[in-house]
């Protein structure tokens, strides 16, 4: 078996695909495209051969070859004229010449182009041709007033695959999503009115609906263009562009503000708000001071206090009976390990002393769990009344 390589069977392969990919380039010109196409010494400085196509007024495609048509410093002789004449080119001379032929012909000017640059450019393998397809930029609407809320949606939709090279995603409603920071978000268009709304909801456990409140106003400083409205299980966060007069320009600028806000501020808004917790009294042992009354009045010698006295003390209030049953479990699970450890250590009066620490902890976490049943179950009762 031969390995030897033969450069003109692949040249002339690498010619047909060449005529075919400028066959297809050429198909879809628009009016406003133009292709070019250079030898290698006019993509250096632009002044070397070059294939030009475009679209003319009649929808033709029209291909002119210059500046310098040979790209040799020499004149054409009589067999590249007549080559040229059998190509059928207009316009012959020396720095120009010219083809066209409707689209349907496109097979001829392909044909008519290659030629050339194979055998007046001289270039034996098109890998050696530089091919740019130019389309120019579309121009962006600069106002538009929307005639109805169908025109802003539309005009929305454009201005969106414009900025992001492809068309929005919707859900069911017709809403645009967006999904930044695995935070995912809508813009929608308001119902009534030519307004933008861009919005997401941070979902969040509301401790304290008045300090977590608080808490938001802190952002309006630092985030002004933003609204925030706390619900019961989410913050909703959202920014609207009115959008009376509409313009690609406004809509970029809303949307810049909104992923910065999604990007640096979102995960801290809800951060804050989830941590905004009644602040609860600590006594100079560390512990609550509702939960130090519950072990100073719950003795041995008056008996244990019940769910109902354990709820009054703490004021019937469940976000403080909750803070006291993690202080109490943390304390339970705290005195566990000394046991173990004294055992270890064969030290059985010790391990007794944190034996009954522990036991104590455990009835007061038992004690707080029925105070806490009382509570919730009570007021729910109350509701259903």
């Amino acid at each position: 078996m031969s390995n030897i390589f033969d450069f003109d069977a692949s040249a002339a392969d690498g010619w047909a695909a060449f005529r075919d990919e400028l066959a297809t380039r050429l198909t879809g010109l628009q009016a406003s495209d133009t292709v070019r196409v250079s030898a290698a010494n006019a993509a250096l400085d632009g002044s070397g051969p070059a294939a030009l196509f475009t679209v003319t007024d009649d929808d033709e495609v029209r291909c002119v070859l210059g500046p310098t048509l040979l790209g040799q410093n020499r004149e054409l002789d009589g067999a590249e004229l007549s080559l040229l004449m059998e190509l059928e080119w207009d316009s012959i001379c020396e720095d120009e010449c010219v083809v066209e032929r409707p689209r349907d012909e496109i097979e001829l000017v392909v044909n008519a182009a290659t030629t050339v640059m194979r055998e007046l450019w001289q270039v034996v393998h098109p890998t050696f041709l530089l091919t740019v397809h130019e389309s120019p930029p579309s121009t962006p609407i600069v106002a538009v007033q929307p005639t109805g809320q169908s025109h802003l949606r539309a005009l929305v939709d454009d201005a969106v695959e414009r900025m992001t090279g492809s068309a929005p995603t919707k859900d069911d409603d017709g809403d645009i999503i967006f999904t930044v920071n695995e935070e995912t978000s809508w813009l929608c268009v308001d119902a009534a009115d030519p307004v933008l709304e861009m919005f997401a909801n941070l979902p969040v456990d509301v401790q304290d609906s008045a300090i977590a409140s608080a808490a938001l106003m802190t952002f309006s400083s630092t985030w002004p263009d933003i609204r925030f409205v706390l619900h019961e299980s989410h913050v909703r966060v959202s920014i609207r562009m009115d959008a009376t007069v509409f313009t690609d320009a406004v809509l970029r600028s809303t949307l810049i503000k909104w992923f910065d806000f999604l990007t640096e501020g979102s995960s801290e808004v809800a951060k804050v708000v989830a941590q905004a917790t009644p602040d609860v009294e600590v006594t100079d042992g560390g512990l609550p001071a509702g939960l130090m009354v519950i072990l100073q009045l719950d003795d041995t010698d008056h008996g244990p206090l019940s769910p109902h006295e354990i709820a009054t003390i703490c004021n019937f209030d469940r976000d403080d009976i909750l803070q006291y049953l993690r202080v109490s479990e943390e304390q339970e699970l705290s005195w566990r390990s000394p046991i173990y450890d004294a055992l270890s250590r064969e030290d059985e009066e010790e391990a007794a002393a944190c034996e009954h620490e522990e036991k104590a902890w455990s009835a007061t976490v038992k004690s707080l769990r029925e105070a806490l049943r009382l509570v919730v179950l009570t007021s729910r009762l109350d509701e259903v009344r």
